[in-house]
């Protein structure tokens, strides 16, 4: 089964978007709504149209929890996958351009655009087989299986994995469409998740 994976907050019209890009090409979507731990204005579930919108979708199954980090939230929805589901994991202001392809391997490795410029960065845990046990560890962007790292950001590191690199589709970030007070707490949440993570905040 293919899997389309989203955390949400409070982001009508992106999600929106993001969830259009996807609809017709995946078996299922699981969206996880709720403000994440340290957000600036985290409040609670989302309050704009998110949680109404994404509950009138026969597609998806819509989990509700808030004060998680984003490891904690991100293996919700692994702890909801079946072994050999493909996953595709996107965020809430990202959409997918073109079709996906079927996944011959553990890894698929894919080109993630920023829309406000000419930017291109690779992606490795945003389509890949679960196996049971994968999990997010320390890093919301490090998978682990079996108490060993499969993969960083960019690259798949464990040789027991396979990896092609996917040329299909490509996911757009529209992080410019966001509020300029969106954007503002969005950098104050990441620049304090990525100290955290780096084991200099406890």
């Amino acid at each position: 089964m293919l899997i389309g994976c989203i955390n949400c907050y409070n982001d009508i019209p992106l999600i929106r978007d993001c969830i259009e890009s996807i609809y017709n090409k995946v078996d299922k979507i699981i969206a996880i709504d709720g403000s994440y731990a340290d957000f600036p204005d985290g409040s609670g579930y989302s309050t704009d149209g998110t949680v109404e919108y994404l509950n009138r979708l026969d597609k998806v199954e819509l989990m509700t929890t808030y004060g998680l980090s984003e490891v904690q939230k991100r293996n919700l929805y692994l702890e909801s996958l079946s072994d050999g589901d493909i996953v595709l994991n996107l965020d809430a202001d990202e959409v997918l351009v073109g079709n996906i392809p079927t996944l011959d391997c553990d890894f698929g490795i894919i080109d993630l655009h920023d829309a406000k410029s000419k930017h291109v960065q690779r992606r490795a845990p945003r389509f890949f087989q679960y196996r049971d046990g994968m999990r997010y560890t320390n890093c919301h962007c490090t998978l682990y299986w079996q108490g060993k790292i499969i993969n960083k950001l960019h690259e798949v590191i464990n040789k027991d994995f396979t990896f092609e690199y996917v040329k299909d589709f490509y996911i757009l970030h529209n992080w410019n469409n966001r509020s300029d007070l969106r954007k503002y707490n969005k950098q104050i949440y990441y620049k304090k998740l990525v100290r955290k993570e780096a084991g200099f905040v406890k």
